[in-house]
């Protein structure tokens, strides 16, 4: 018995090493990417009201893509991009198109994100354009079903400039210097990394890539900062609220994060 507790004190204590050796590498040298996100980018828990401690409070990394451009479908929560088959073999994976292998397994890639620039800015107008275009409907004929869309319409354009994130995906490659090399002179462009996984549509007879999730999705909270979200809940996802909290947050050689400081925004 033991021998059994002697060799899983071991095992821990040199998880733990290998651990903090990994933390303490990533956060060597300059950070590779600085930016000061909010609650819109960043969001508590959704069981944030259950939780009694302040210890163990982590802040999910709330990312999109762009909405296609047809002004009268809002997809927010579509993860899927197109992409031909020269793209995806750049990217690493091997070639599929048959019916008996229509897809291909998950890979880690490098993802470009951006932070508060082109692509949020035209999601803004598109969503402006679909409240202009439901209430130019609304006013030629006014019911109650365009009466809803309209309502909904202007919901989904003050979410739009008020809670939605303003971290957008831009690209993705197979290595992390092409999009360093690319993006070197724009300070508001996050690279990490993130599970996609690639789609032979036989009917349509073309591809896509699902962009799963970031590889780091959620950053822990130091203890010595969690007691600023006492007494925060987590928001419902339709909620209209203006960021409470702004994080400022460093990415080091792995592409992992660390909180620099929080601060509460006033509204």
């Amino acid at each position: 018995m033991k021998k059994h507790l002697l060799i899983g004190l071991v095992i821990l204590i040199g998880t733990n090493l290998v651990v903090l050796s990994g933390v303490a590498f990533n956060r060597m040298g300059e950070a590779t990417t600085q930016l000061t996100l909010t609650e819109r980018e960043l969001s508590l828990p959704y069981n944030r009201g259950i939780q009694k401690e302040n210890s163990g409070i982590s802040l999910s990394i709330d990312w999109r893509k762009p909405t296609g451009s047809d002004t009268t479908f809002y997809s927010y929560n579509s993860q899927d991009i197109k992409i031909t088959k020269d793209e995806l073999l750049a990217l690493g994976f091997e070639q599929f198109d048959s019916k008996s292998n229509s897809w291909a397994e998950s890979r880690e890639l490098h993802w470009a994100l951006e932070f508060d620039g082109a692509l949020y800015d035209a999601e803004v107008k598109k969503a402006e354009l679909r409240y202009q275009t439901s209430l130019a409907t609304y006013q030629e004929q006014t019911n109650d079903t365009n009466s809803q869309k309209k309502k909904e319409a202007l919901h989904r354009l003050n979410r739009e400039k008020k809670s939605n994130s303003r971290l957008v995906f831009l690209e993705a490659a197979k290595d992390y210097e092409s999009l360093s090399t690319k993006f070197s002179d724009r300070k508001n462009i996050l690279i990490v990394k993130g599970l996609a996984k690639p789609y032979y549509n036989n009917v349509q007879k073309n591809y896509s890539l699902l962009l799963r999730h970031l590889s780091v999705s959620n950053i822990m909270v130091p203890l010595e900062q969690a007691e600023f979200f006492s007494g925060l809940t987590s928001l419902y996802n339709n909620d209209i609220t203006p960021p409470r909290y702004a994080v400022d947050i460093k990415w080091g050689s792995r592409l992992e994060p660390w909180i620099i400081d929080v601060k509460k925004l006033t509204n």
